[in-house]
């Protein structure tokens, strides 16, 4: 429940236009329309790029298009604006495994236990990834 209480609050950026981008651009991430949504986030980082969940939205959606390096450069930002924010810390996590960096998907992952000890999926992530870069440099 406080999860979703959390998510709640970083989904409202307290200006009716921004908060309408969003529920277009979630809206349309429900619905898997990637363009669509990249469009609404891409308007939210412009109108508003205090808000750290326009840029933390619009780093999940370059992941899904398989972008990266952009959405790596989108949750640094959403991180300058909200370093606890432990959605983005676990997306970093997966954005450096699909980039073949375990040690940083293993550095990442912890980071976002550290803020949310009950972060579904990244412990198992953590143990995986222990084991496969036992031994190797963090």
């Amino acid at each position: 429940m406080i999860e979703q209480a959390i998510w709640r609050v970083w989904l409202v950026s307290g200006d009716d236009k921004v908060d309408a981008v969003m529920a277009k651009g979630v809206r349309a991430m429900a619905l898997r329309d990637h363009a669509a949504a990249l469009g609404a986030f891409d308007e939210i980082v412009r109108l508003m790029p205090s808000f750290a969940e326009g840029w933390n939205k619009r780093a999940t959606i370059h992941y899904l298009l398989g972008n990266y390096n952009a959405s790596a450069a989108d949750i640094e930002s959403t991180l300058a604006l909200e370093p606890r924010h432990f959605g983005a810390l676990s997306g970093l996590g997966l954005v450096r495994l699909a980039q073949g960096h375990e040690t940083k998907a293993l550095a990442a992952f912890e980071a976002a236990l550290e803020v949310h000890p009950h972060l579904p999926g990244a412990d198992t992530h953590i143990k995986q990834l222990r084991q496969r870069v036992k031994g190797k440099q963090i």
